[in-house]
């Protein structure tokens, strides 16, 4: 196989990786879009991280001279395809929590602001980041 070939199955497999990421999450599968004044990646964005942590991952495992002297012929094996689809899985689940550290920041933030309400506490406690900094938005 052709190097951009086995880049290619690599990167699908690290997209592959962050789609189920994404399908399996609890913040639905939308597409990009900013809600309460915080960006959030979408299925898109985490399946385009997946990726490129998967190839990030296979270089560095297959570090190799692709040019001049001592050229070696790559190949694509089982292992790179395995390593890929879990790369891209936990690259997309580090990029999707990083974005809900924010969320989850300026929820707390704002309810450190509020009043002591136990319905709210239990309400944000239940739900998904997004929804929780709604919550905490609509709150007197």
């Amino acid at each position: 196989m052709q190097p951009y070939q086995i880049l290619f199955w690599v990167f699908i497999c690290g997209a592959v990786g962050g789609l189920v990421n994404a399908f399996i999450g609890d913040n639905g599968f939308h597409l990009p879009k900013v809600t309460n004044d915080v960006w959030q990646p979408g299925w898109i964005g985490v399946v385009l991280v997946g990726a490129v942590a998967a190839v990030g991952s296979w270089a560095s495992l297959k570090a190799i001279t692709l040019s001049g002297s001592g050229v070696q012929p790559l190949s694509l094996q089982s292992s790179d395809i395995a390593n890929a689809l879990i790369i891209g899985f936990g690259g997309a689940k580090w990029f999707k929590s990083e974005s809900e550290k924010d969320i989850w920041q300026k929820t707390a933030a704002e309810a450190a602001s509020k009043q002591p309400n136990p319905q709210l506490s239990v309400q944000i406690a239940g739900s998904s980041p997004a929804k929780a900094l709604a919550a905490v938005r609509s709150a007197n």
